[in-house]
């Protein structure tokens, strides 16, 4: 019994620092450590079933009981340290796609981010654009505007010049039409002292 005992009772060693192990790699759970959680769990399983086999093995009844019954406890500390340990997987497995998916998240507004800066700078082009052509435009029209309004002082002149030319013309035509009545009246005068005179003659 006593050479049956202490080979379990190595076991049993074993299992508790491997268990120990299992809980400290539990408490800083991180991809690395959550590996190594999972090999220990493993070759604590192992164990338990080398445990089982060496408490059935023992000849005394009452012994047998005893180990086993401390296998089945090993059982529900191991179960529990499986739980435990499959409880942190799925959170840590939520944790990274939650952070994939807000990476993910993050990349879309970021080329959001960037169309949008895109289309505000070729707006931004086009509005450049378009204050130079109006710039331009503006240039022209004040420069045509200059043009028609030397223009229409061209024409105020000429126009002004044409009616003082009308007004000389009129002055002159009124002259010539003064001289031909002068002209006529003098003729006429002649005319009258010429027959009085030949008509005194005669006489």
């Amino acid at each position: 019994m006593s050479h049956s005992y202490l080979p379990f009772q190595r076991y049993d060693d074993e299992f508790n620092s491997m268990k120990q192990q299992v809980q400290e790699s539990l408490q800083h759970f991180e991809d690395e450590e959550s590996g190594q959680a999972g090999a220990l769990l493993s070759q604590c399983d192992e164990l338990l079933q080398q445990m089982a086999l060496e408490a059935r093995s023992v000849g005394d009844s009452g012994l047998k009981r005893e180990l086993l019954k401390q296998v089945r406890s090993c059982k529900s500390e191991l179960q529990a340290l499986k739980d435990d340990y499959n409880k942190q997987s799925l959170m840590s497995t939520a944790q990274s796609g939650s952070a994939s998916g807000n990476k993910e998240r993050l990349l879309q507004q970021q080329n959001m981010l960037l169309k949008q800066n895109s289309q505000l700078d070729n707006a931004r082009k086009v509005l450049e654009e378009t204050e130079q052509v109006a710039m331009e435009i503006g240039e022209e029209l004040s420069s045509n505007r200059e043009t028609i309004e030397s223009a229409h002082g061209r024409v105020r002149q000429v126009t002004s010049l044409t009616g003082r030319a009308r007004r000389v013309v009129q002055s002159m035509n009124r002259r010539a039409v003064q001289q031909k009545m002068l002209m006529y009246g003098i003729s006429a005068s002649v005319v009258i002292v010429f027959v009085l005179l030949l008509r005194m003659t005669r006489r």
